[in-house]
Parts: C-alpha cells; sequence; structure tokens
C-alpha cells in the first residue's frame, strides 16, 4: 500500500505521539515506585519497622518488572526516532545534541548496577543504612534519565548551540558555530525540568495510590491492611508534596512560554491579539477570527501576568502567519489540564487538612474511594500536559528550525510495523500493570511477608 506524503506525516505524528503516550505511563509509575521505596527502607531503619521494609522489598520486585518493561519500551522510542524522523536525527546528531542521550544510557548504567546491588544483595550490606544508600543511586539514576530526556525536549523548545540563521539560508545543509553543551542549558530547561519531574513523580504516585486504596478499601487481612495503610501514608504525602510543586512549577512554565515561545503562549491563552488587557478565557472554541463561548474573566490574564513576569502586554495569534500557528486544540487541552490539576489540588488540600487534624486520611473509606477515579484524572492531566507541550509547538518539530513534515519519514513501508507497535502497546502497558500487582501480592508468601 502506497499512501502519500501528507498521510504518512500524520500516520508518524500518530505512531509516535501514541507511543510516548504509552510509554511516559510505564516511567512516572517507574520514577515514582522508586521514591516510594527508598522512603520506606529509610522509615523501616528510623523506626525499626518491619512493615515498612517488607513493603521496601515487595515493592523493589514491581520495580524490578517495571523496569524491564521501560527498558523494552524506551528501545522502541529510540528506534523510532531515527525511524520516523531522521532528518531530526541528523540535525541532533550534527548539532553535538545527541550528547545528551549519550549521557542518559550512562544514568541508565548507574541505575541497572545500583539496581541489582539493591534487589540481589539485600541482606550482604551489614548496615541497613549503607543498603538504603543504594537506593538513592537507583533514584538518582532513574531522575537522572528523566531529566536528560526532557532537557532533550526543552531543547526542541529552544533550540541553540548552533547559527540557526545560517543553517536556515543555507537550505537546512550547513550548521556552523556549534556549542554542544548548550542543549544542556537553554532558555527553557530549568522551567521544563522542574515541572516535569515533579508532575512525573505526582502521576505515578496517583497510579500506584489507586492500587493501594482499592485493596486497603477490599481487603480484610488485618496484616495487609496494617500495609496498605503505611503505604498510602507514604503515597500521601508525596502526593500533597508534588501536587503543590506541579502548581508552582506549571505557573512559571507559563511564564517561560511568555518569554520564549509567545506564538504558543498566545494559542494556549486564546489569544487573537495581542493587548495588555487581556481576559482569561476558559474552554471555548476558534470560529471566524476569535474564540467564542466559554467563560470569560475580564483582564486576569494580563494581571497573572504582571504578578509572575512583570509583563502585562501579552502576544496574540494575528501577530504571527497562520502558517505556523498550532491546532487550536491546544486552548482546550490546555484548560482540561489546568481544571483537572486544580481538582487533584483541593482533594490533597482535604487530605491535608485532614492530616493536621490527625484523622488518618490514608484509612478514610470516603477519600480512597475518591482516590481511584482522581487517579485515573491524574493521568489524564499528565498526559494532555505532554500533549499540550508537543501539539503547541506544531508545525515545529524543532522550533522555529524544522518542521515536522521536513523532519518525517514518509515511506509507506512505515505502515504495517507502526501498526504492529500500536497492538504492542494495547497489549503491553495493561498487561504491566497487572503483573505489577501479581508480584506486589504474589511476595506475600515468602519468608517474611517478603524476599530474602
Amino acid at each position: 500500500m502506497n499512501l502519500d506524503p501528507a498521510t504518512m506525516t500524520s500516520f508518524v505524528r500518530f505512531l509516535f505521539a501514541f507511543t510516548i503516550g504509552s510509554h511516559i505511563l510505564l516511567v512516572s509509575t517507574s520514577v515514582a515506585l522508586v521514591v516510594i521505596i527508598s522512603t520506606a527502607e529509610f522509615l523501616s531503619i528510623r523506626r525499626n519497622d518491619r512493615i515498612y521494609e517488607t513493603l521496601a522489598r515487595r515493592l523493589s520486585k514491581v520495580f524490578v518488572v517495571s523496569f524491564g518493561i521501560g527498558t523494552a519500551s524506551g528501545i522502541v522510542m529510540a528506534v523510532e526516532l531515527s525511524a520516523l524522523f531522521p532528518s531530526f536525527m541528523t540535525l541532533v546528531t550534527e548539532t553535538g545534541v545527541i550528547t545528551l542521550l549519550y549521557f542518559e544510557a550512562f544514568a541508565f548504567f548507574i541505575e541497572i548496577l545500583a539496581l541489582t546491588l539493591y534487589v540481589y544483595y539485600w541482606n550482604a550490606f551489614r548496615s541497613r543504612y549503607t543498603h538504603w544508600v543504594v537506593s538513592l543511586f537507583v533514584l538518582a539514576g532513574t531522575l537522572t534519565s528523566a531529566i536528560l530526556i526532557t532537557m532533550f525536549n526543552a531543547w526542541m523548545n529552544s533550540p541553540t548551540g548552533f547559527d540557526i540563521s545560517a543553517y536556515i539560508a543555507s537550505g537546512f545543509k550547513t550548521i556552523s558555530q556549534i556549542q554542544p553543551w548548550a542543549a544542556f542549558l537553554t532558555p527553557t530547561t530549568g522551567a521544563e525540568v522542574v515541572h516535569v519531574l515533579s508532575t512525573t513523580v505526582f502521576a505515578g504516585t496517583m497510579i500506584i495510590g489507586c492500587y493501594f486504596a482499592y485493596w486497603f478499601l477490599k481487603s480484610r487481612d488485618v496484616g495487609e491492611k496494617a500495609m496498605m495503610s503505611k503505604a498510602l501514608k507514604i503515597i500521601g504525602v508525596v502526593g500533597i508534596v508534588t501536587i503543590l510543586l506541579g502548581g508552582l512549577t506549571g505557573s512559571n512554565e507559563m511564564a517561560t512560554l511568555l518569554t520564549n515561545q509567545p506564538l504558543k503562549y498566545a494559542a494556549l491563552d486564546a489569544n487573537v491579539n495581542p493587548g495588555s488587557n487581556l481576559p482569561e478565557t476558559l474552554f471555548g472554541s476558534y470560529s471566524n477570527g476569535n474564540f467564542v463561548g466559554g467563560i470569560v474573566i475580564p483582564g486576569a490574564q494580563s494581571l497573572l501576568a504582571q504578578m509572575e513576569t512583570g509583563v502585562s502586554a501579552l502576544p496574540g495569534l494575528s501577530q504571527f502567519p497562520a502558517s505556523t500557528w498550532p491546532p487550536l486544540l491546544v486552548h482546550t487541552t490546555f484548560d482540561v489540564m489546568v481544571g483537572g490539576a486544580v481538582l487533584l489540588a483541593l482533594y490533597f488540600l482535604v487530605y491535608l487538612v485532614a492530616l493536621m487534624l490527625k484523622k488518618s486520611p490514608y484509612e478514610s473509606r470516603r477519600l480512597l474511594s475518591l482516590w481511584i477515579p482522581l487517579g485515573v484524572l491524574a493521568v489524564v492531566v499528565y498526559e494532555l500536559g505532554w500533549a499540550t507541550d508537543e501539539i503547541g509547538r506544531q508545525p515545529w518539530i524543532v522550533y522555529n528550525v524544522m518542521t515536522v513534515s521536513q523532519a518525517a519519514n514518509t515511506s509507506s513501508a512505515l505502515l504495517v510495523p507502526g501498526i504492529l507497535i500500536v497492538i504492542f502497546y494495547l497489549l503491553v502497558v495493561p498487561a504491566g500493570f497487572y503483573f505489577y500487582a501479581k508480584v506486589f501480592r504474589g511476595s506475600a508468601a515468602e519468608p517474611g511477608g517478603a524476599g530474602n
């Protein structure tokens, strides 16, 4: 079957979006697992609490499965980058940005070596604190991998490290004045890294919390409920901290967009024309040259921008050629993401108040029953966050440098393997979470409630 280049470009976009959307579910769970495991083991040592130790042991086995599935998924993504966007990878290689991926591989080696020591040599350490320190190396490797991949994405949003004007003027052939280390700290790197880390841990925490909330409500075994309660205690505190960080860093992300990606900012905030007293437009749709419907709060957008950045004169879509506008659906994805995040923040506000009043929210049937649908909402919010980031950069794969159409491989030979990859993820992601639960609960039959 031979499809035209435009159709294949759309398919390539869909395929990579589907792949990364599936992959980040696995990644967020893995990152949150390491945070919870390390915290649980520290508490087990600090308080001499056998339940926390058993929790850490059992979750470490889940992490091994998660690590394996995530690694396989990561390989698929690496292959897709080269196969689907060869021109993009040529640019990444020739500008030295590929260095980020080399460092990511090094972080992966640290993670796998530390994980091997942590899981399979648990009782080989004389000091329990020494073994716990190994968990920090696992966490460091995991977080560093996530940071470097986010840096790679930040470079796509604000490319640096070579003469962009000369590259475009040469017909995309000549790359000069190369500074490969510039990719490690672009104008958007700091804001994007802290926001992605906090939201990734939060999303993974909510996914894991769904499991523990469900089994705490369902279980009648006193020992199991005690473990679930302690797990939920850790997860609740991590959730409070990361939702707060997510909100603060998200606000900083918008301030960064205003400076570095004004067109994207205008699309997200539904600004057709620039101005100094612009309203906050919630939802609505673009029609006949304007956004209509939805909720309009006069002057609110400019006021917020003034408070965050000192800038009240905001950009509008009309300042840019219409051919460079992203799909304006991005305004809706942004509003749904923010609205969902607000609901999650309100839930954790109630959770925090209950903690302060010593009401044990991690054992409240009402709060735990709410956690399950809100866990699903957290996944939606997280996925929409990435969708908003990527759709908002369209039509560019590297902002103001290379479009997706220029980068995409339009060979129809990609169609069949692409469909097989979609089927692969449709099977692997739910199967992965199923086996996470099986491994965790299956570990209960081992001596001492955990592995030796």
